[in-house]
């Protein structure tokens, strides 16, 4: 891999192999949590499978509901290899502070969506068990309350360096950085112009033609771009990204938001083919859904490839989302994919609200809940030294490690 890394943080890795297992206009958005082939119905988030009936000898029966608990991910984040980095991306579920922003008012009055005292507990006992050494972060409201949170919940944990951009959302989020290596540049792209991105080939959305739903003109929110100084050597480059959230109805506005992210990714590889780039965050997107496939697609290598094979549980160990899908991603150029750590993937467990809980109710979440994500993670070994004075050259293999030959109608996403 080249010096410059770009990191695409997307939550779960997009590969082929995942591919198997991957407001209105001002805040319905907050309420889009089904899927095509998952859903979640008035009572909480439940796996697809679980929303139906058991049939058994003729007589219907209804699902048992579960309890609050941890459903998906692992129990314990694995131990780091020496001398690897970890990268990792998090939605964390609307991460308000309790200073009132006065841009922010009425029906998205960013004082009634302060996080609680427990939810800021647990987003922070999640934070530091999963001791990731670059952390992407979505849906936090500022770069003042991502300070605050810092200083006041994470203390001690090396996190000296931070980027957080307004990127002109009407809920106030936008997407963030905690790092413990330097941040050299940081950059928001929110009028970037997306109607001129090119859907060439199969599978993707048609353009939606109901009037007041125009889509594929702006990003809803602009990916957080940033360049981070992981060793005088080693630069990563690392885009977090939100898609928008919804059902299949706004796949056409996800597939324009990532078509443009990938023609950024291009243009980065065009000046330096071996760039140690990531995309990564919250693709708000299924493995088979067309706006994942746009990345894998476009040459980059899915952190999905690098899961632990021998578990027995993976389809629930993977998934990254409440509602039982995986929707986050990191997607890495092939530079950066050469350098993760065969079975490094990993997506860290935390309490599940339980199937009765209802948000639209004004029900507070159970104690212990962080987010209705899962932070998702994977390590990499930072070397370039091969590079260097026309060295060797990093070959582009899909799964390559250094390590192994081969390698809600409501909530927002």
């Amino acid at each position: 891999m080249s010096l410059p890394l770009v990191l695409v943080l997307s939550g779960c890795t997009l590969a082929a192999s995942l591919l198997g297992l991957t407001q209105s206009a001002t805040d319905t958005e907050r309420s889009s949590k089904s899927s095509a082939v998952t859903q979640q119905g008035s009572s909480g988030p439940r796996r697809g499978a679980d929303a139906q009936d058991a049939q058994q000898g003729g007589e219907t029966k209804p699902k048992a509901k579960r309890p609050p608990g941890v459903y998906y991910g692992f129990k314990e984040a694995p131990a780091k290899q020496k001398g690897a980095v970890r990268l990792a991306a998090y939605n964390v579920e609307n991460l308000f502070d309790g200073e009132d922003d006065p841009k922010l008012s009425g029906e998205v009055d960013d004082l009634k969506e302060r996080t609680s005292e427990d939810r800021l507990q647990a987003l922070a006992k999640a934070i530091k068990a999963l001791d990731a050494d670059i952390l992407a972060l979505e849906e936090v409201e500022s770069e003042e309350c991502l300070r605050w949170f810092r200083d006041t919940y994470l203390k001690d944990l090396g996190y000296e360096h931070l980027a957080s951009k307004e990127v002109g959302y009407s809920r106030g989020v936008e997407q963030s950085i905690l790092s413990r290596f330097p941040i050299e540049s940081v950059e928001v792209r929110p009028d970037e112009e997306l109607s001129d991105v090119k859907r060439d080939g199969k599978g993707f959305a048609e353009k939606p033609t109901k009037p007041g739903a125009e889509q594929g003109q702006r990003f809803q929110r602009s990916p957080l771009i940033a360049d981070v100084r992981v060793t005088p050597d080693y630069l990563l480059r690392v885009i977090v990204v939100h898609h928008k959230a919804g059902g299949l109805e706004f796949a056409y506005q996800r597939e324009a938001e990532a078509l443009q992210v990938m023609e950024w990714v291009q243009a980065a590889q065009a000046k330096d083919e071996h760039i140690n780039l990531v995309v990564l965050g919250d693709f708000n997107a299924q493995p088979s859904h067309k706006t994942a496939k746009i990345y894998s697609e476009g040459g980059l290598v899915g952190a999905y490839d690098f899961r632990d094979r021998s578990r027995k549980d993976m389809k629930d160990a993977y998934t990254t989302h409440a509602s039982g899908r995986p929707i986050d991603y990191i997607m890495a150029s092939p530079g950066l994919g050469e350098d993760f750590v065969n079975s490094s993937f990993f997506v860290l467990g935390t309490m599940h609200a339980g199937d009765d809980y209802d948000w639209r109710k004004g029900e507070e979440p159970p104690k212990g809940y962080a987010s209705d994500h899962y932070p998702i993670a994977i390590d990499f070994t930072p070397d370039d030294s091969e590079l260097a004075g026309g060295g060797k050259v990093k070959p582009a293999q899909k799964g390559a490690s250094k390590s192994s030959s081969k390698s809600k109608t409501a909530q927002d996403d």
